[in-house]
């Protein structure tokens, strides 16, 4: 009798025992599900054509890249832009996918002469936000100059990708008429590297930075601090005209980079008016800063004397 009884399943353990048949159940129809999806998302993958499959199937753009612009892709893995575009040349050339299937340019931006310098400086701009407001106000970009005409598309191991190998030599290519003054006996010292062009000339700038008159002779002081004051008797011209209206700013056959052989013929080009015992001061034999020793400025002597 006991045994009898010991076979009949109270309701409690009937409880216990469905659930357990009804998760194997879902486990079974949740398989089931997963393999479908997983066969449909493998037979969708098979069906890319294989050019489209290498380019996305790969890490990299460039290994795709690479094996029609074996050059450019080596040039631009030296250079720093490899590590901050992840090797993606579409930051640079937009869609790629176009190019990929035909075979054709397609909507590719190759950066080519035929393109606008607009067009061309505008994609450069995007990266560099910090001049995309001034460049085009500068001379370059009214003459028609965009990025590509001093800095190399891919870059290479010399700072800022210059088109040959220094700002200095890149400026040289059209201002061959400012650097024949760096020739002469009173100069700046740029030939022997001392300093560069960018250091008094922001190319990006627009023309009334480049210029260097009025205030902007700041660019001036930034080696030249002991002729900038502050004083309490200022030089006018200073402030008005800059370093510009006694010194030439590259070279001149003239002591002090001025701008007259005569000390005196510069002083007189402004001070025509001079007090009459000045009148037997001639340009041959008459120094002005012999006696107006303190011309930058003074703090003694509105006349400039010390």
């Amino acid at each position: 009798m006991l045994s009898s009884f010991s076979k009949i399943k109270t309701p409690l353990e009937k409880n216990l025992k469905e659930p357990r048949m009804k998760r194997g159940r879902f486990h079974l129809r949740a398989t089931i599900i997963l393999g479908i999806i997983l066969c449909s998302a493998s037979l969708l993958f098979l069906n890319l054509e294989p050019k489209n499959l290498d380019f996305y199937a790969n890490e990299s753009q460039v290994e795709t890249c690479v094996q029609c612009h074996e050059e450019l892709v080596q040039t631009f893995r030296k250079s720093t832009l490899s590590s901050i575009f992840h090797d993606e040349c579409s930051s640079c050339h937009g869609e790629v996918e176009e190019h990929l299937e035909k075979g054709e340019v397609g909507t590719i931006f190759a950066f080519k002469a035929t393109d606008l310098p607009t067009q061309k400086s505008n994609r450069c701009l995007t990266c560099h936000p910090e001049k995309k407001s001034r460049f085009p106000h500068s001379p370059h970009a009214k003459s028609s100059l965009d990025c590509t005409s001093c800095h190399l598309i891919h870059g290479e191991k010399q700072r800022a990708f210059f088109l040959n190998s220094s700002s200095t030599n890149t400026c040289l290519t059209c201002h061959e008429d400012i650097f024949s003054e760096f020739r002469l006996n009173e100069r700046h010292r740029l030939e022997e590297g001392i300093l560069t062009c960018s250091d008094c000339h922001d190319p990006h700038e627009s023309q009334t930075r480049t210029q260097l008159g009025g205030f902007k002779h700041e660019s001036c002081l930034r080696c030249h601090r002991d002729k900038g004051g502050p004083f309490l008797y200022e030089h006018g011209a200073s402030r008005i005209e800059g370093c510009l209206s006694c010194h030439e700013v590259h070279g001149t056959p003239n002591r002090h980079l001025l701008t007259h052989q005569s000390v005196a013929d510069l002083c007189f080009s402004c001070h025509g008016q001079a007090p009459f015992w000045h009148s037997r001061f001639d340009s041959y034999s008459t120094n002005c800063t012999l006696c107006h020793s303190t011309i930058h400025g003074s703090n003694l002597s509105k006349i400039f004397l010390k």
